[in-house]
């Protein structure tokens, strides 16, 4: 359970890679002081061996006369060194027992000058073999005892193995500050997440004078909360609107109603308050039935498999319907021209956006006016415009049309209700495409969707991904 906190486990971490780094460092350097010592004494030992030689050439018929001069010159037993010449098999001289005990001189075996070092119990042993004319072969062992290097050596590992932890206990109790101290950002955003409330929409995590990547991490959740306000603000905006515009039709339909059972009323009364309930039930299905399509445009119910759909033939076939609309108006309706524009996309969906585009240029056109809509390739996307010669919108109106429950009264200029662009923008988007729009008060306006172009060769996953990106973006 310790190791849950975050600081722990890297503690944790932390003092496992030191022991291990520890045990590698106290390996190598009780390995590199054998070796170091080893060679360094294995070349002592063969230039002694070369130096025995030099000095016992002369004395090697004279046995008291060559013991004399090897144990003036070399002393043998009080520096626990070993020396043994033998000639023809036959031994000449050899060195008494160490003051340290190491060895017994009476027990090293013969090498017979073959090179190298041995080590024999605590003996470090080099042997050489020297010609000489009148002796023939002369073999000079000369060895040294290896205990204190071995008291040395095991001196150093203790110290190594008593001193590493200490340091290990040392390092692993700064690394816990350490990385409290690290930390200590991280805990400042934790507390003020846990503050935090959507009564203070406006309230960030802190990111000051933080480690470079906690402060990304801290502007990353902050851009998110900043998304989930406006998600939020959104949402609570959306549903103030939508009940305001429910509540209008249903206290009409209530007071129509309430006429009718008011007592006696004579039949074209009855009718005429039935005729308005009617209507006001109309226009509150129709306002259902956008709000109903907006929610699909933003779930994964409103994502159908995106097929081919041909734009222009999409465009006419729009534009025959509603021909009737445009004639009552006495309106132009141009016809889009050129070649055939293939889109993946919903053909059902589709056709929404073109039967709201015609039918809000027609609306808001003045009677003899033109409307003409447009179909083309702009890169990767087909596009569609509907170009009409109305009323027009004033800019600053203009970022907002698209929004749900805005728009624009031609008559007052009052901001009142509408979800028919706002449609528009949702299904392009959930088609990966886009919808804007240019336009001129009094001379008209002009509404373009790009949608991708159809390629059956990519997968449509890129569709979906670009219409969430979008959906994000919005």
């Amino acid at each position: 359970m310790i190791l849950r906190s975050v600081t722990s486990r890297l503690v944790f971490l932390y003092c496992l890679l030191l022991v291990l780094l520890g045990a590698v460092f106290l390996a190598f350097t009780v390995f590199s002081f054998r070796h170091y010592t080893n060679a360094t004494i294995t070349s002592n030992l063969t230039t002694r061996a070369q130096e025995i030689w030099n000095v016992s050439q002369g004395a090697l018929d004279q046995p008291a006369r060559l013991t004399q001069i090897i144990e003036r010159r070399f002393s043998p037993e009080s520096e626990d060194r070993f020396i043994r010449i033998t000639a023809g098999g036959r031994l000449l001289y050899r060195s008494g027992r160490p003051s340290n005990r190491g060895f017994d001189p009476e027990r090293v075996p013969a090498l017979a000058g073959l090179g190298g070092s041995r080590m024999i119990g605590a003996l470090i042993l080099v042997s050489r073999a020297f010609p000489d004319p009148q002796h023939g072969t002369v073999v000079v062992d000369s060895g040294q005892s290896y205990q204190f290097a071995q008291t040395v050596e095991k001196e150093l590992a203790t110290s190594l193995f008593v001193g590493l932890p200490v340091l290990l206990l040392a390092a692993a109790v700064a690394g816990y500050f350490l990385m409290r101290g690290a930390l200590a950002p991280v805990e400042g955003m934790i507390n003020a997440a846990e503050t935090y409330t959507f009564n203070e929409p406006h309230k960030r995590l802190p990111t000051v004078d933080t480690e470079p990547r906690i402060e990304a991490l801290g502007q990353a959740l902050n851009r998110m909360l900043d998304r989930l306000d406006s998600a939020y603000s959104h949402v609570n905006r959306f549903s103030a609107d939508a009940a305001h515009e429910l509540r209008t039709p249903l206290t009409i339909i209530r007071g129509e109603l309430e006429l009718v059972a008011g007592g006696e009323k004579r039949p074209e009364d009855i009718e005429r308050a039935l005729s308005n309930a009617l209507e006001e039930m109309t226009r509150l299905s129709a306002l259902v039935d956008n709000l109903i399509t907006l929610s699909r445009m933003e779930s994964m119910w409103g994502k159908r498999a995106h097929a081919a759909v041909d734009l222009k033939e999409l465009a006419e076939e729009t534009m025959d319907q509603m021909g009737l609309l445009a004639v009552e108006k006495q309106i132009s309706l141009t016809r889009p021209s050129g070649a055939s524009v293939v889109v993946a996309g919903d053909r059902e969906r589709l056709k929404q956006i073109l039967v709201n585009l015609i039918d809000n240029a027609i609306k808001y056109t003045r009677d003899g006016g033109e409307v003409s809509v447009a179909v083309g390739i702009d890169g990767e996307n087909g596009f569609v415009t509907v170009e009409d010669s109305g009323i027009g919108i004033d800019p600053a109106h203009q970022e907002r049309v698209f929004d749900r429950f805005y728009r624009v009264s031609p008559d007052r200029g009052e901001v009142g209700a509408g979800l028919g662009l706002a449609i528009v923008k949702s299904i392009c988007q959930a088609h990966g495409g886009t919808a804007s729009v240019r336009s001129v008060p009094e001379i008209g306006s002009c509404f373009k969707i790009e949608i991708p172009l159809f390629a059956p060769d990519k997968k449509m996953a890129a569709v979906e991904s670009t219409a969430a990106s979008a959906r994000g973006i919005s």
